[in-house]
């Protein structure tokens, strides 16, 4: 024991080898700590941008359910109110839908008393009587906020039975126009449609 405390206090060149060998494990070590922190930043990153690009294809493919849901919604709406208000057109109001439960099971629409919001666009649909040639031979439906991906379809599913479609301000179909999907130009992700059923 005293011989190799006196080598450790002489500077024993076994004593400097050790502290050296010691000095390098205790740099590795650290030096692979940031390695595997740099390695998990990466692996956090990958899964960041899988989680993004997941949840941007299942948001693009909710909107085209939900535009697909209000074309069908509009249509089956349409059919029960024109079977159901034949020749009263002019009774026809949200309310009294809304009091008739016409609005129940339209999965696109969430009817509050009358006042109904769409999905797509968290817009309204306001349904009246309408004016095709005279005042209540028609009924009218006006959806507001539409975007634009939505405008195309739903225009496609309405306009085999509206007798006049306008999209904004553009008339795209009437008895003096004839219906031409090049006239579809929605704009802003805010277009009102507005179609007349009779």
């Amino acid at each position: 024991m005293e011989n190799r405390e006196i080598n450790m206090a002489q500077g024993d060149a076994n004593t400097s080898v050790y502290d050296r060998k010691a000095w390098k494990d205790c740099r590795r070590g650290k030096a692979q700590r940031g390695s595997v922190l740099i390695e998990y930043g990466l692996y956090l990153l990958v899964a960041l941008i899988a989680v993004v690009g997941l949840y941007a294809y299942f948001n693009s493919n909710s909107v085209g359910e939900q535009t697909n849901q209000l074309g069908q919604d509009l249509t089956s709406l349409a059919g029960k109110v024109k079977s159901s208000y034949s020749g009263q057109y002019a009774n026809v109001t949200n309310g009294n839908l809304d009091t008739g439960g016409f609005f129940k099971n339209l999965v696109s629409m969430s009817d509050n008393a009358g006042v109904v919001t769409t999905a797509p666009g968290g817009g309204q649909l306001t349904v009246t009587s309408g004016t095709l040639n005279v005042a209540g031979d028609s009924v009218q439906y006006k959806v507001t906020n539409l975007p634009d991906s939505s405008c195309q379809p739903i225009l496609s599913a309405i306009q085999r039975g509206a007798a006049k479609i306008t999209i904004n301000a553009t008339v795209i179909k009437s008895p003096t126009v004839s219906f031409n999907p090049a006239n579809m130009t929605c704009t802003g992700d805010a277009n009102t449609l507005t179609f007349l059923m009779s």
